[in-house]
């Protein structure tokens, strides 16, 4: 009976512990993938080496690749090397709650590129893509000048037109303002830590990484003697359909408490007023004796 594995749990099994058997110490994980082609950016190399003539001084590691792990092997080898978005709207679907501050960045993600393959081989190593980030720092932009950076303002001239402003000076300041309020003058933002680029970037290669794993899945379906392929459990795009499930404990109610809480709050009695602050009460007394005085002046008047 084949015992049931995840794909990210079987890529770890098949990278870290069975396809390193039988090769030099030293060598990276590349040369474990496959007997496939040269092809641009491929991590996967030739696995036919000869070990007499490879020498390291750090020997090898014992024993043989299960026979499994060599097919998973094969699978990557045969994963795409290189990626792009398809549309700008998929790239603005990256950006979730974070796409008002990030429509300048759009072009640049269109030409960037994506190495399935690498991105497999960093995951099962234990480096998942990254797609949580706090909400980016916003930070008004300068101009460079010879003294003091001067702020970047624009302003909408009569035209309706977007353009940067100069600061008023002489009557036109002191009438004004520093700047003409018609013009509804705007300081541009530049966010950052994070960028919304690196953000970005991040996010595809969270969604490639989540498409060569549903690719490796549908690769491996049925290829393998000992184990039966699960598919992943992690979304796609978790920033727009919410955070991640949470785990479940099996065996345990997770209804009962860890410790038994009091039925009603259990509070010290207090005696007496509530404690009055010193400078809260001189201020009463002066407002107190302030009126006191007043109706006594117009008493008398």
């Amino acid at each position: 009976m084949k015992r049931k594995l995840g794909i990210e749990k079987l890529l770890q099994w098949a990278v870290r512990d069975e396809l390193p058997k039988g090769r030099a110490v030293a060598a990276d994980v590349g040369c474990a993938i496959g007997r496939r082609e040269v092809r641009p950016f491929a991590i996967a190399r030739s696995m036919g080496r000869a070990r007499d003539n490879d020498f390291d001084s750090m020997g090898y590691v014992p024993g043989e690749p299960h026979a499994d792990a060599q097919i998973v092997a094969d699978a990557i080898g045969r994963l795409a090397t290189s990626v792009t978005l398809d549309s700008a709207d998929g790239a603005r679907a990256l950006f979730g709650d974070f796409a008002p501050i990030a429509e300048h960045v759009i072009p640049s993600l269109m030409l960037a590129v994506w190495n399935p393959q690498a991105i497999v081989l960093a995951g099962a190593m234990g480096k998942r893509p990254s797609w949580q980030f706090k909400c980016p720092t916003p930070y008004q932009m300068f101009a460079p000048t010879a003294g003091r950076p001067r702020p970047i303002v624009h302003g909408l001239n009569a035209g309706g037109e977007l353009v940067e402003l100069r600061r008023n000076e002489g009557r036109a300041r002191k009438r004004d303002g520093e700047y003409t309020l018609a013009m509804s003058p705007r300081s541009p933002l530049d966010w950052h830590d994070p960028a919304p680029l690196h953000i970005g970037e991040c996010r595809a290669e969270w969604v490639t990484w989540c498409n060569a794993l549903d690719d490796l899945t549908r690769a491996l379906a049925g290829k393998l003697a000992t184990i039966e392929v699960q598919p992943r459990t992690v979304r796609s795009m978790p920033w727009c359909d919410g955070s991640s499930a949470p785990r479940v404990l099996a065996g345990r109610k997770l209804t009962l408490a860890d410790v038994e809480l009091a039925v009603a709050p259990r509070r010290n009695a207090v005696a007496g007023k509530p404690v009055e602050s010193p400078i809260e009460a001189a201020t009463v007394q002066s407002y107190a004796r302030a009126s006191r005085e007043k109706m006594r002046k117009s008493a008398a008047s």
